[in-house]
């Protein structure tokens, strides 16, 4: 069963019970493993002093469908408790016990939520747990495998993510594992989705302008995976023309928009004799063979896709979608991999086009 049927299935197997003040959810069918589960309401998170349940990890209930039976559950906790949990993919109902039970979890997910879910994410008991809510920041850190220093404790607190996904948290690890990287973001007041993505891959921009332009933007996490996609094309055409100050020119960008007029004047300036485009391409993938059409396509689209022609396992297919103009670079060694892709004017694939092209892959 995929994932959004399974959250859709279980969503309509809660009960809400007013007079325990209970919500109970009937998992037995689909995960035998969980069966019948009791949620407590808020104020007896708070008051019971039963042991903290071993929750089920994965079951991210504050992010399904919000019914009459959820609802009176959710009603009774405080929103923003609510909304920090639910930034996590998991561990979403221990997080907000011990939010419920501890004071010092409470304090800590205000403060520095990353830090509260990977302390409930680690292998302790909830003796251990609150035996580190005594501890001093860097201790707690150092406990769970970070620098034990007040860099990392500031890193973290400095954090603001609007939702957590691997790659993000890939990139935590990386800006905290790495000494240069983590002291270099000391600087920043606050480190967005957009800014942690930007040290943990081009760390030669952290505090150039854009960088700090960006940390103070609003973003989520597609913002940031278009971010990546414009800088890498902006540095493959930088390295395949010979521009070595390509990072003093990003650096001085105030925003993506601007990024992206660098790229395009890159672009004017590698090829500036631009000929009318003599591609036609229907719905049917069709693999562009000549040097012409991978230059055609390259107008077509503003991405310099001429730059891997001729390399070797490396094809190239274009088609239309939806009224607009589709590149696939494939990688071919054995079964293809999908290195770029990409929509008109150099967007980044919709999630329906995702699907077809992973469709089209397995036929």
């Amino acid at each position: 069963m995929k994932p959004t049927t399974l959250k859709h299935f279980l969503a309509n197997k809660l009960f809400w019970d007013s007079e325990q003040q209970v919500l109970w959810l009937d998992a037995r069918k689909v995960l035998p493993k969980v069966g019948v589960l009791g949620l407590v309401n808020w104020d007896q998170m708070m008051l019971s002093a039963e042991p903290i349940p071993a929750y089920p990890a994965g079951l991210d209930i504050l992010n399904w469908s919000v019914h009459s039976d959820l609802r009176f559950w959710l009603q009774q906790i405080p929103a923003w408790v609510v909304e920090s949990c639910r930034l996590f993919p998991s561990h979403q109902l221990a997080l907000l016990h011990y939010a419920g039970r501890y004071p010092q979890m409470l304090e800590l997910l205000d403060h520095s939520p990353m830090l509260a879910w990977q302390l409930i994410k680690a292998p302790l008991t909830e003796v251990q747990r609150v035996n580190l809510f005594q501890a001093k920041r860097t201790e707690m850190v150092a406990q769970l495998g970070w620098p034990g220093k007040a860099e990392t404790v500031k890193f973290l607190r400095n954090l603001r993510l609007r939702a957590v996904n691997a790659d993000l948290l890939q990139h935590v690890e990386i800006c905290l594992l790495d000494e240069k990287r983590l002291d270099a973001l000391q600087s920043l007041p606050r480190i967005n989705s957009m800014a942690l993505s930007l040290a943990a891959r081009f760390p030669e921009l952290i505090g150039r302008r854009l960088h700090q332009s960006l940390a103070r933007l609003p973003c989520r996490p597609m913002q940031c995976q278009a971010m990546i996609a414009l800088l890498e094309d902006v540095y493959r055409l930088a390295d395949a023309i010979g521009d070595e100050d390509v990072t003093q020119k990003i650096g001085e960008c105030r925003y993506l928009v601007e990024v992206e007029q660098l790229y395009q004047a890159q672009l004017q300036q590698t090829c500036p004799k631009w000929s009318a485009p003599g591609l036609v391409l229907t719905e049917q993938p069709t693999q562009l063979i000549d040097e012409k059409d991978w230059y055609a396509l390259s107008q077509m689209q503003n991405q310099a896709w001429w730059l891997e022609y001729g390399q070797s396992n490396i094809e190239l297919w274009a088609w239309m979608f939806e009224q607009q103009v589709v590149g696939v670079l494939l990688e071919k060694r054995g079964e293809r991999k999908v290195l770029r892709l990409r929509q008109a004017n150099n967007q980044l694939a919709s999630v329906s086009l995702q699907t077809q092209v992973e469709l089209w892959l397995v036929d």
